[in-house]
């Protein structure tokens, strides 16, 4: 007996990709970035709940390196983490 083999092309297997992959944060650019900071301290969950404005995000990050023990950000891995936030996770983002 043979078996079919379906052979998928790489946008449909990236599709399936959602927000569960990531802990909950949307589909974007700067999110895998944005989940590999995040994830190493806390669940991506605990950041796609807040909506924040840049410039509070940019203040938790220093937080976070400050006070919290994170790894400093090299300037441009900070800046499409706070490209990402501000534009997926912002006070004005529909949830």
């Amino acid at each position: 007996m043979l078996s079919a083999v379906v052979i998928l092309p790489l946008s449909a297997v990236l599709a399936g990709e959602d927000e569960e992959d990531y802990g909950g944060l949307p589909p974007g650019a700067g999110r895998e970035t944005t989940f590999d900071a995040c994830n190493a301290c806390h669940s991506a969950m605990l950041v796609a709940q807040q909506r924040l404005a840049r410039d509070i995000w940019d203040e938790t990050l220093d937080w976070m390196v400050e006070e919290q023990g994170m790894d400093a950000l090299e300037p441009e891995e900070r800046k499409q983490i706070l490209d990402y936030l501000s534009t997926h996770l912002s006070r004005d983002t529909p949830r």
